[in-house]
């Protein structure tokens, strides 16, 4: 443990002169700032409006159109929709508006022909979000979780640079205890970072409990994936725009989390879509499925460990002890 222990004060030390490590704490400023200052908390509710033409008397929706012409003329500056009536019937005219809204957009103005509706909530928990706070579970997984997965990989290019990596090759340390010393810094400093930016966005009122591990051990998840990722590289270019197509894959889960309806079975697989939803859950309430969550962190730890022994000591720390 004390071995352990020493290179994580080295590799704090390293970090301080890892220019990588400052362009990072300033996105956390950067994050920080655009969510509390430059994204509204509610978005500008600029509704479509609805007009009519030769509607019936009877009709409880739509402002009447002086003309059936100026109604079109308003549809198509793309801020109205309208109702014609005619003796063929009904028409709608839009500014290109999907059926499925036309059909939904419909049903909400003639609800009062049909009986009366009634809302009922699936998640008794969940609240309402400031729109300048939704963000905010993707940038703590994407930047602040990302902090081993990154800088993990640029200490392993700078001890190939400077050769302590030689050093690190007949030294009794062992490539567990590499793996466990670099996860463990960055676990630290992954939660740590998420913790700032979940304290100057949402404030105090989350689930801690929740929260602190699973900024922890995301962070170890990804620290471990990275390490693993950056062992066969020699140099910065090559690893780095790599390392991006990497990183797009795994934003993958954004789509689902900005629409949950589309979420395949292949998406769930990634690693980082349990701890997203998760992190929605903690920070603003509702349900998740914590089994799943549990055991897909659980799973890419020991997988992401596992492939990290494989690939440091085969291609980082050639010779090294188990």
């Amino acid at each position: 443990m004390k071995s352990i222990l020493s290179t994580c004060v080295q590799d704090s030390k390293r970090l301080l002169t890892n220019a990588l490590f400052w362009v990072l704490t300033a996105t956390l400023a950067v994050i920080v700032l655009v969510v509390d200052l430059a994204l509204p908390k509610e978005l500008a509710s600029g509704g479509i409006a609805t007009l009519t033409w030769n509607a019936p008397a009877d009709a409880a929706f739509g402002t009447p159109a002086q003309s059936e012409e100026a109604l079109r003329e308003a549809v198509r500056e793309g801020d109205s929709i309208g109702f014609v009536f005619g003796e063929d019937g009904l028409t709608i005219v839009h500014p290109g508006f999907s059926e499925k809204s036309l059909n939904i957009y419909v049903l909400e103005l003639m609800r009062g022909g049909f009986a009366p509706v009634e809302v009922e909530s699936l998640d008794a928990q969940a609240k309402e979000i400031p729109f300048n706070q939704r963000l905010t579970p993707i940038f703590i997984c994407f930047e602040a979780l990302m902090v081993g997965f990154i800088l993990g990989g640029a200490l392993m290019l700078a001890e190939k640079q400077d050769g302590t990596v030689r050093v690190l090759r007949v030294s009794p340390f062992s490539v567990s205890r590499y793996i466990l010393a670099k996860t463990l810094l960055f676990s630290l400093i992954g939660t740590l970072y998420a913790s700032l930016i979940c304290l100057l966005t949402v404030g105090f009122s989350i689930n801690w409990a929740i929260f602190l591990p699973l900024s922890f051990f995301g962070t170890a998840v990804f620290t471990m994936i990275g390490l693993a990722y950056s062992s066969p590289f020699r140099d910065m270019s090559g690893w780095f725009f790599s390392m991006v197509v990497l990183l797009s894959v795994n934003m993958l889960p954004v789509i689902s989390y900005s629409s949950p309806a589309f979420t395949p079975f292949w998406m769930r697989l990634i690693p980082s879509y349990p701890i997203l939803m998760a992190y929605r859950a903690s920070m603003f309430g509702g349900s998740v499925d914590w089994g799943y969550t549990i055991a897909a962190i659980c799973a890419w730890g020991a997988v992401s460990f596992a492939l990290a022994r494989i690939f440091v000591a085969r291609k980082h720390l050639k010779g090294a002890g188990v």
